[in-house]
């Protein structure tokens, strides 16, 4: 490649990063247009929104209510169907496991008997395997893959060092 070829790539490089750093700022202006047409747009239903929130849970409580104290209603079913919707009961279960470590501690005092209630897991550490050589990792199937990655990046303005820097100099200036 001759010289000639590499001034051209690099004034098409620098052009590129121009290109690359004016769209980012402008999908950056954008988003923000976009963030606050959202915000105008929350605040003009805002009022409609707490209303129907308001209404939707005093409804869904009051229709709780009414079905619990009506447990005739679902004795042949446990769903009961309306024009407007169902309401249906579910009974579920969960465990609530206030310490997750004693209650551990004392399924292993069971011993064998206790076994069928842990669960162990085992993976592996890819921080100690990554110190061994190439051909260590090769017994153990395993291949070290190497990658390479390019990230371009805009330009920014670092007001913070600009503002240290005209502060520097207006201190140096006037002593």
């Amino acid at each position: 490649m001759n010289k000639n070829d590499k001034s051209n790539d690099y004034k098409n490089l620098v052009d590129l990063m121009a290109i690359h750093s004016e769209a980012t700022a402008r999908l950056g202006e954008l988003e923000s247009d976009l963030q606050q047409a959202w915000l105008d747009l929350v605040d003009a239903r805002r009022t409609d929104y707490t209303c129907l929130q308001q209404s939707h849970a005093t409804s869904a409580e009051a229709v709780e209510m009414l079905a619990t104290i009506h447990p005739e209603w679902f004795e042949k079913t446990k769903t009961l169907k309306t024009p407007y919707g169902t309401v249906a009961f579910r009974r579920t279960s969960k465990l609530e496991v206030k310490n997750e470590e004693a209650t551990i501690l004392l399924i292993e005092r069971l011993g064998d008997e206790g076994a069928i209630f842990l669960r162990q897991t085992t993976e592996l550490n890819l921080d100690a395997l990554a110190m061994l050589s190439d051909s260590d990792l090769k017994e153990f199937r395993i291949r070290r893959v190497m990658a390479e990655s390019c990230k371009v990046s805009p330009a920014k303005i670092d007001l913070g060092k600009a503002v240290a820097t005209v502060t520097a100099a207006k201190e140096g200036g006037s002593k």
